[in-house]
């Protein structure tokens, strides 16, 4: 499948091969917990400073040591920062690390499994009444796309003038799904996988993110 099915999404392993050495770290099935929150967050920071393309700067005039003048950017609107629970926390550290004045959202889903298909149940949510800037919504895995979806249109109502998203790794059906039901978004990503298993986890993937982070033992 061909990236320009996607013509908004930036897929950074095909870009930098930065990208591609976290992957290589968290797809790893050896790699311990508390390294896989570490490159959990560094790759929350990778997406952050690629996400600053779709921000709101202003010119600023900066005076220097040698008592000249050079003129640069600074953050004029901090975006809103929504991490879906409990998978995303790393990469929202890594995110509020790069805009430590952003605001920040939490939203938590549970899936519904059957067998031939998954629905999502938003049980908490914890965002402001209004943000009329650019929201960022992360979440490590974007395997149906439709836990996003959800949260996507929670952000929308909030008024939010351009929805971003962050995440590690899609499933080729799952970003499919996503931006036909909102071409207007923009998405980040490091890898695309191409398909889900029977349990709807992306394939090859890296596993259960939010067990492996908060090194929850399968069973």
């Amino acid at each position: 499948m061909a990236e320009r099915e996607w013509p908004r999404a930036r897929i950074l392993g095909n870009e930098l091969p930065y990208a591609r050495w976290l992957l290589s770290r968290l797809r790893n099935s050896s790699t311990r917990p508390w390294e896989f929150r570490q490159y959990m967050r560094e790759a929350g920071r990778l997406l952050a400073i690629e996400v600053s393309r779709e921000l709101e700067w202003s010119k600023v005039r900066v005076e220097t040591p040698l008592k000249a003048y050079a003129e640069e950017l600074e953050l004029a609107s901090p975006p809103l920062l929504i991490g879906i629970l409990g998978a995303a926390l790393p990469l929202l550290e890594g995110f509020s690390e790069v805009y430590p004045t952003a605001r920040i959202g939490l939203v938590a889903a549970r899936r519904v499994e059957d067998k031939r298909d998954v629905r999502v149940e938003l049980y908490y949510r914890r965002l402001p009444r209004v943000h009329v800037g650019t929201s960022v919504v992360l979440d490590p895995m974007l395997a149906t796309g439709k836990t996003i979806d959800r949260v996507v249109e929670e952000v929308k109502a909030l008024g939010a003038g351009k929805v971003v998203i962050g995440s590690v790794i899609a499933s080729m059906p799952g970003l499919s799904y996503l931006t036909n039901r909102h071409p207007d978004l923009t998405v980040y990503v490091l890898a695309v996988d191409p398909e889900l298993d029977s349990r709807f986890f992306i394939v090859p993937g890296l596993g259960d993110a939010g067990d492996r982070a908060l090194d929850v033992s399968p069973g």
